[in-house]
């Protein structure tokens, strides 16, 4: 057979098929090190391992099987560029760059010089592309080939079920990688575009900030800061918030021996009590018509968890912060191999999974010992979680059919595994059954209303009382009421209080990052936010990802724009420094406008309507203009104890450090003014420069 190479006439990634074996010689790359596991156990031939403390590779049979994790490759910072551009100047402001260009993370040199050889060995023929099925796993993979300058063939394959007959499945389908261009297209520039909007934004307020005297970065970025804002305007909203008094009226009324509770019906808060008064009066010992809605309803077992729903549970249930919870799912994923991929935006399993789920709960018995909740699954039942077509890019997190020593797992760990094991032990329950009642009690044209429920069958819910979903409704069996009338039997006044959105905790803030559509005013913009999210079941409208989300919220606190109390409760409030920041960026950093127009553009580009250049073009022109408004709006921002310097009047002292510790000098250095001073006491001192 002729020896086929990228040179010669013909070629194309679809027909090429060669090796010095006369078969087939691929080399697939992975996202993460356990797909890397999965891809090797479901080829066949003899696996051997070419692997040292996770960096390297398997081969299994006559393919080459190699992983990445996470990004090996960053952007350029602004000195790889320029040097001069390591001084933080808003007149080198905004940066402009021909190329963007990628260098290798420092932690990640070894495995991406080794995935470098493998490309470039002569035997293989085929490149097997198995980044996650969205725009991170497509780029994610690009960027390594694009650095390593891979001129072989790439097939794409979409993994979503790790089981080695779906990932053989998978393979079957590969798809020429170049079929997902556009797709690559569009991370790659919502990647830069994230860059440019950042490094340059972060400068420019930064420099302006520090001209008026202040020593910290205002870091700032499209997804950070309208999380800020969303804490800093609730936090204000909560201050300013002017209590008022209203009254609401509770009567207590008997029917067939039965005692029904309900409050009076009104259209608005009543606020003023003398009406409440002859209601109250009016109604004394009075006999209600009373009309009773029974409506036979159903309570599912709630969904497996993503990371965003068992980030929200572990604060709730254990005060756990959403970096910790993604720590502890890491440890239990990579060193337990306990767990499904931690970080998935999805609550769905594939229906393959059903067929394993015999063989995952007895691996999940010999893990933890026997268990009520496990003895009394019923794996006849099906439940909705598993449903092919609402998969995203990833499934739900679902305990994994491998075994390990419990004992050995950190409280926190075991805590973590135990509320998956769990809820995914739940979609082998009955739903809770239930009747919902509506209750309305009428006397001459004064309604009161009230609404209970009775289980019928108490389904998931007799056993996992603690994990299911809070319900405030009251249980009360009204079946054997015939009456049509009720009497009132007594009735009080409760004076209420208006009160603002309590400010936010772990638990609350997470819940309303993905769905933040439901504060933006402008109709355009909360209808873009609420399509970008069409396709993902349980988000509307938000800002982020499971993952990302949590790195933002630890980003706000390490840099000090806000706090998060160590008690159960993490309670969330914003610093001065949070408010300044917040006070002084325009609106297009400060709302998630950008993220719901960018997602407009993002979809032009993956329809091939406008390149990727073209988008960031329009990026680089809008940073430019803010940019400009920076330099005329002189920040409106007064920063405590600043002080001016005594030399030109006009700049302030910033706190500095050197090679022989730490003195004072003047904001306006580049305009000319060369003022410095020592510090003593933690202050300059005016006589000694």
């Amino acid at each position: 057979m002729q020896k086929i190479t990228p040179k010669t006439k013909g070629w194309n990634d679809e027909t090429f098929n060669y090796n010095t074996q006369g078969e087939q010689m691929r080399l697939f790359i992975a996202e993460k090190p356990d797909l890397a596991k999965a891809i090797a156990a479901a080829l066949s031939g003899e696996f051997k391992s070419f692997s040292n403390k996770g960096v390297g590779y398997y081969t299994k049979g006559s393919d080459y099987i190699t992983w990445s994790f996470g990004h090996l490759l960053e952007l350029y910072k602004p000195e790889d560029y320029k040097d001069e551009w390591k001084r933080w100047d808003i007149n080198h402001l905004p940066f402009n760059i021909e190329k963007y260009e990628y260098k290798p993370l420092e932690q990640s040199q070894k495995q991406l010089k080794e995935i470098t050889k493998l490309i470039h060995k002569k035997e293989i023929s085929e490149i097997m592309h198995c980044g996650d099925s969205d725009d991170e796993g497509q780029i994610l993979i690009d960027e390594i080939l694009d650095y390593a300058k891979n001129t072989k063939p790439i097939k794409r394959v979409l993994i979503n079920d790790i089981t080695p007959e779906a990932v053989r499945e998978e393979i079957q389908k590969a798809r020429p990688n170049s079929e997902f261009k556009t797709m690559s297209d569009r991370g790659f520039a919502r990647s830069v575009a994230d860059w440019i909007v950042g490094i340059n934004l972060t400068r420019a307020y930064t420099c302006a900030y520090r001209a008026k005297g202040g020593n910290t970065t205002l870091r700032v970025g499209r997804v950070m800061t309208p999380i800020l804002s969303l804490i800093v305007d609730r936090d204000i909203q909560n201050e300013n918030f002017k209590s008022i008094d209203y009254y609401s009226l509770c009567g207590e009324f008997i029917v067939d021996s039965t005692h029904i509770k309900a409050n009076l019906k009104t259209e608005q808060k009543v606020l003023d009590k003398t009406e409440i008064e002859k209601i109250k009066v009016a109604i004394e010992s009075k006999q209600f018509n009373i009309k009773i809605t029974k409506t036979p309803k159903k309570e599912n077992p709630p969904l497996p968890y993503n990371l965003l729903v068992l980030q929200t549970e572990a604060a709730k249930l254990y005060g756990y912060s959403p970096k910790d919870t993604l720590a502890y799912t890491q440890t239990l994923r990579e060193k337990y191999k306990a767990i499904s991929y931690n970080r998935s935006d999805c609550q769905y399993l594939p229906e393959k999974i059903y067929e394993q789920s015999k063989g995952i709960l007895e691996t999940v018995k010999s893990n933890i010992g026997a268990q009520d909740f496990l003895s009394k699954a019923n794996l006849i039942i099906k439940s909705k979680a598993f449903n092919d077509k609402n998969l995203s890019a990833h499934y739900g997190i679902i305990p994994l059919n491998s075994k390990f020593e419990f004992a050995k797992l950190s409280e926190a760990e075991k805590n973590i595994y135990m509320l998956i094991v769990k809820r995914f032990a739940m979609q082998f329950y009955e739903a809770r059954e239930y009747i919902a009642y509506s209750v309305e009690l009428e006397h001459d044209n004064i309604k009161f209303s009230t609404s209970a429920s009775k289980t019928t069958k108490s389904g998931f819910k007799a056993v996992f009382r603690e994990s299911s979903e809070e319900n405030d409704e009251v249980e009360l069996d009204l079946e054997n009421i015939k009456s049509n009338t009720a009497i009132l039997q007594s009735s009080e006044i409760k004076t209420l209080q208006t009160k603002p959105l309590p400010q936010y905790t772990m638990t609350t803030l997470l819940k309303d990052l993905n769905q933040v559509a439901k504060y933006v005013k402008n109709e355009t913009i909360k209808k873009l936010l609420i399509e970008k999210d069409k396709d993902k079941k349980g988000e509307s409208g938000g800002i982020g990802t499971p993952a990302t989300r949590s790195e933002m919220i630890d980003k706000l606190i390490t840099q000090g724009f806000i706090t998060c109390s160590s008690d159960k409760k993490q309670h969330i409030k914003s610093t001065q420094l949070g408010r300044d920041l917040i006070k002084c960026v325009s609106p297009m950093l400060s709302n998630p406008d950008m993220t719901a127009l960018w997602f407009e553009y993002q979809k032009s580009i993956e329809k091939g309507e406008m390149s990727k250049e073209e988008f960031l073009r329009d990026v680089l022109d809008s940073v430019r203009l803010e940019i400009e408004n920076i330099k005329k709006a002189n920040l409106d921002i007064k920063i405590a104890g600043a002080i001016m310097c005594p030399r030109c009047k006009k700049g302030h002292l910033r706190r500095l450090k050197s090679g022989k510790g730490v003195f004072y000098g003047c904001s306006e250095f580049s305009n000319g003014c060369k003022f410095t001073a020592v510090e003593k006491n933690g202050k300059p001192v005016f006589g000694k420069q």
